[in-house]
Order: structure tokens, then sequence, then C-alpha cells
């Protein structure tokens, strides 16, 4: 039993390693670096919190290559986002685009600490006034 404990763990760095690697090819550095950022930009649909540079699930590698695709056919960053997006949901980008769907999204932190300002604002003018009376006394 103990042997066979150890051949598993000396077997399994080598199932870990085994992944998908993306061999392509681009015409020019700066190809390769605008379509890497832009597949850093978008999130995989099928994985939780993984862009797709990060994602192996299938649909991952399609988005990607797409997108190596269109950066090769001279695609400006924003008309490829919104490709992705028209294709895949607003789900795929990380920083949706303020609309009157997402403005809850966009507007919940500011009024969060708004919030939390007046409570403490409030807190501090009760204590004030506590500390006057006992003062007064």
């Amino acid at each position: 039993m103990k042997s066979l404990i150890l051949c598993l763990l000396f077997f399994l760095p080598l199932c870990v390693s085994a992944q998908i690697v993306d061999t392509w090819q681009f015409a020019s550095p700066e190809q390769q670096k605008q379509a890497y950022d832009l597949a850093r930009e978008l999130r995989c649909p099928q994985c939780q919190n993984q862009n797709l540079m990060e994602s192996n699930a299938p649909v991952a590698v399609t988005m990607r290559h797409e997108v190596f695709t269109l950066v090769e056919q001279g695609k400006s960053a924003d008309e490829i986002v919104a490709s992705m997006t028209q294709r895949y949901g607003e789900f795929v980008r990380y920083t949706p685009s303020l609309t009157r769907h997402t403005l809850l999204l966009w507007g919940a932190p500011l009024l969060l600490v708004g919030m939390a300002g007046g409570g403490w604002w409030l807190a501090m003018r009760r204590q004030r006034r506590a500390w006057r009376q006992e003062a007064e006394k």
C-alpha cells in the first residue's frame, strides 16, 4: 500500500502538467502582445474567474483562437471585445459597460461608501452631543 501511494505521488505531477499548449504563430511581436492582452481581458464563460489565457476549457481555447484570428486580420481591440460580447454575452467582459442593466453594479460601491460615511458622521455627531451633555452636568 505504501509503495502504491509513493508511485501515485511520483506520477501525479506528470498528469497535472499535461495540458493544452497554444503554438500560434503571429506575424509580429506587437500582434502577439495585443492578442495575449485581449485574451487576458476576456473571461472564460465556462470557468469561474479565469481569463482566456488561464483556462484550458474547450470554449476558452476556441475563443482564444478567435481572438488571435481577429488580431491577425487587423481588427482593433474595441472591435474584438464587441465581437466577443455580441457572441458570448456581457459575462465575458471583466469590466462590463455602463448600461441601465449594470447601473446597480457600478453604483452600489459608491452607494455603500456613502452610506458608511453617513453612518460614521451620524455616530460622531451623537457622540459629540453625549460628550457635551456630560460636560454640562
